[in-house]
């Protein structure tokens, strides 16, 4: 058979459909559930992708070569109408549950995943016939597959900033109606192409419709609740590819302040408020401010803004402006100027912009200067010193609800970073952030100040003890049962050591204002404090059942302590939030198993209903090929991503430039496989030689690379990473084409499987990029990415040498 221009089109256009789906229910999910239940329900509808292809290999009387254009247009078309479905089902499932709200949260994933297991496998089916059908063409192909995903990135990227999530899931039903269009041309069949079309028309006429309605703020569908719980009266809601903020409350009514933190000495005020919340659970607050600054002084009884007791006239800087709340308190609390530095474009337009009346125009405001940006980038570039450096909680309200954050990489929170905001202070300056404070352990503040201790090592500090200092707020009413509310501590690292001056200060407005001193260079409430003020951290580790190594950016996961050797010690799952955090990891490890099982089964399947046991014979080397450049390409991808979003700084970077760049040149790649065999004679152990060579030369260089380009300008970062990333998915790109080749040369029947061997390795591969991550780091991480294509390497001199042989 030979593709013609239908069947391109139709391949582009399905994997960028597919593509967009699956970076859209991750977000979704966000919003809906908690990350690690979203993490377990995606990559469990993943395993449609193996599961079409397995389809295709057990029926070839099904799908003959005759019948494949009616089954590509069919297939993908039932995956326009059964991703919606999967969807509108999620979010309705709630209206019929009135359940507690975990309940909710697990039946509604339990009733989608089907469903969204189902629309993988028919996109599945569709990109398994177009990959496996066309022998001579298949590196085209393939290349034509994974230009439709990088397009689906900024497709992605660009439609968030104009409508909601819900709508674009309309949007890529659309895009898969198209698709379904595309292949109908290469049939006869006028009801198919009748039905494609009338899909495309209604799937675009609802994108339009509701898109017009939701900037009414009256959209048909919208989610009518989030994390198990009924949506509240919402005044506001925006999407964009990492977050969905929405405004709600009684923006007239006078209260008392809505955020935590504040001592019981706090006086009887009440003010005007609204909440600001990211993904139904971040929340902030926006402030009624009328241009009286004073009105705010009772910021002062709020211990995030500890370090302006020390800091009078100075000049700010604020990481997460949420609602505003950190840049009043900072000039209330006496600083000359502040900078805001918020990395959510929508979170700055909403305070700006359609609430800016409500919040006083803080960017009018003399002295104040609002960033959006990512704060680490923005300080390494800029040229200012601060007097401070604040962060209140960032990222962590979702973290402490639902341990989410356990899951991700944070680059504020390495010791690479700090070492960065501590060269950007005076001489006076002191870098402070409030961290929750367990009753039970208090992990994240061991190893807070174990991150302290080295960043201040790192900038060559001999006794950073004397340089830090912590003060607490403890809920002490719930006394230290191990299931307390926890309470907060507030870290203050200063560039000179704390004189006796400064700690008698802090001594008298601790008392004054209802804190607690937990640790200064002459005391500590705790031993352990101690310890970690002095980075023994791994002496602390000895009597608690944490990992509390100092997070750096090979592996950044800061809010992740467990100990994998802990995990059937009971005591971890009991410390308030931190057990969340233990909770997620814990879920990850049992993802990682049940994801390994059905990647076995995978394999089993196919061997069992194959009848004819001869067609199996030799292809063990091409099973372990297409599985090591499955897991392998993950691994390297995602290791990358890794890397190049902490270099960028902002997280559509890393969908609108590191993964496009990588499926772009993978695409290229692949479509130059043809001219690079006739350049090495068809010798295929040439070119998968030069992945390594090329992925060994970038994983060396990479590290360096990240740490250069850390102080240039966007643009200069942004070229250097394609130009980095480039080379890395162009040789990524020739692993599976010369895999086909070998495939059919062995056999043609047996191809739809190893696609699908590929698909159940990536799944497999995207769970274990993570882990590793976590506990390894990023570049061990890669490395096994690079011993699984060397495998690919020895797996492929193995059959050139018996068809030589042969």
């Amino acid at each position: 058979m030979k593709a013609n221009k239908y069947v391109y089109c139709g391949i582009f256009t399905a994997s960028l459909a597919t593509l967009m789906y699956e970076l859209l229910l991750t977000r979704i999910f966000s919003v809906t559930t908690w990350y690690h239940f979203a993490f377990l329900a995606i990559s469990m509808a993943m395993f449609g992708t193996t599961m079409g292809a397995i389809i295709v290999y057990l029926a070839p009387n099904r799908f003959t070569p005759e019948n494949t254009s009616k089954y590509q247009a069919q297939s993908i078309l039932a995956f326009a109408i059964s991703c919606i479905l999967a969807i509108v089902i999620h979010i309705s499932v709630p209206a019929f549950l009135p359940l507690d709200p975990s309940i909710v949260i697990v039946a509604s994933l339990f009733i989608a995943v089907p469903f969204l297991l189902v629309a993988f496998t028919l996109s599945s089916i569709c990109i398994s016939l177009t990959l496996t059908r066309y022998p001579e063409q298949t590196h085209k192909l393939y290349a034509a597959d994974f230009i439709g995903a990088a397009v689906g990135c900024v497709l992605l990227v660009a439609s968030l900033n104009v409508i909601d999530g819900i709508t674009a899931v309309y949007l890529i039903g659309f895009v898969a109606a198209l698709s379904a269009l595309c292949f109908s041309l290469n049939t006869q069949s006028k009801n198919l192409k009748l039905i494609a079309g009338v899909v495309a028309l209604a799937t675009a006429g609802y994108v339009g419709f509701n898109a017009y309605l939701a900037n009414q703020d009256k959209p048909v569908i919208s989610l009518s609740w989030s994390k198990g719980e009924k949506e509240k009266l919402v005044h506001f809601e925006k999407w964009n590819t990492f977050s969905r903020i929405r405004v709600f409350g009684e923006p007239d009514a006078y209260r008392r302040p809505l955020e935590f933190g504040y001592s019981k000495l706090l006086p009887d005020v009440k003010i005007r408020q609204l909440w600001l919340d990211m993904d139904g659970c971040a929340a902030a607050i926006l402030y009624r401010f009328n241009g009286n600054i004073k009105e705010f002084e009772f910021f002062k009884y709020d211990i995030s803004n500890f370090a302006y007791e020390l800091i009078r006239g100075g000049n700010a800087l604020v990481i997460g402006v949420g609602g505003g709340k950190d840049i009043l308190a900072a000039l209330a609390l006496g600083q000359k100027t502040v900078t805001g530095v918020e990395i959510n474009n929508n979170t700055v337009a909403t305070i700006t912009g359609r609430y800016g009346e409500y919040t006083g125009h803080l960017d009018r405001m003399p002295g104040v200067k609002l960033v959006c940006d990512e704060a680490r980038s923005y300080i390494t570039r800029s040229k200012e010193k601060y007097d401070s450096i604040q962060a209140t909680l960032v990222d962590t309200w979702a973290a402490s609800s639902s341990g989410a954050y356990a899951l991700t990489e944070s680059s504020l929170y390495t010791v690479d970073a700090w070492e960065t905001f501590l060269n950007h202070l005076s001489d006076r300056g002191i870098l402070t952030m409030t961290r929750w404070y367990s009753h039970y352990v208090p992990s994240e503040i061991y190893r807070l100040l174990g991150v302290g201790n080295a960043a201040l090592k790192g900038i060559g500090i001999e006794n950073p003890r004397a340089h830090i200092v912590l003060v607490r707020l403890m809920n002490s009413e719930l006394g230290d049962s191990l299931h307390a509310e926890d309470g907060l501590g507030t870290i203050l690292v200063s560039r000179s050591p704390f004189t006796d001056e400064q700690l008698a200060l802090v001594d008298q407005r601790c008392k004054e204002l209802g804190f607690e001193v937990a640790l200064t260079p002459k005391s500590a409430i705790d031993p352990n404090l101690a310890l970690a003020a002095e980075g023994k951290t791994s002496e602390i580790e000895k009597t608690v059942p944490y990992n509390l190594k100092p997070s750096t950016d090979d592996c950044p996961f800061f809010f992740q302590t467990l100990n994998p050797t802990q995990v059937f010690n009971k005591t971890i799952y009991a410390g308030g939030r931190t057990a969340n955090n233990i909770n997620s990891a814990v879920a990850l490890l049992l993802v990682l198993v049940t994801v390994t099982f059905f990647t076995f089964y995978c394999f089993r399947l196919p061997i069992l209903r194959t009848k004819d046991k001869s067609q199996l014979k030799g292809s063990l080397p091409l099973f372990v090929y297409f599985f090591s450049i499955g897991i392998g390409f993950m691994l390297i991808e995602l290791s990358q991503v890794q890397r190049f979003s902490i270099t960028l700084g902002h997280p559509i970077y890393a969908l609108a430039v590191v993964l496009f760049t990588l499926f772009l040149a993978t695409g290229l790649g692949s479509v130059s496989f043809g001219k690079l065999c006739d350049l090495t004679k068809n010798r295929l152990h040439f070119l998968l030689a030069s992945v390594l060579v090329v992925t060994a030369i970038f994983g060396l260089a990479t590290p360096a690379l990240v740490h250069a380009l850390a102080p240039e300008s966007t643009p200069v970062r942004i070229a250097a990473s394609i130009a980095s990333l480039f080379p890395v998915g162009f040789v990524l790109g020739l692993g599976f084409p010369a895999g086909m080749r070998l495939g059919f040369k062995h056999s043609q029947v047996l191809t739809p499987w190893l696609w699908g061997i590929n698909g159940a390795a990536s799944v497999l591969g995207s769970v274990l990029s993570v882990v590793i991550s976590m506990f390894l780091g990023i570049s061990v991480s890669y490395w096994c990415g690079f011993a699984f294509y060397a495998i690919a390497l020895y797996c492929c001199l193995q059959l050139e040498k018996r068809e030589s042989a042969n």
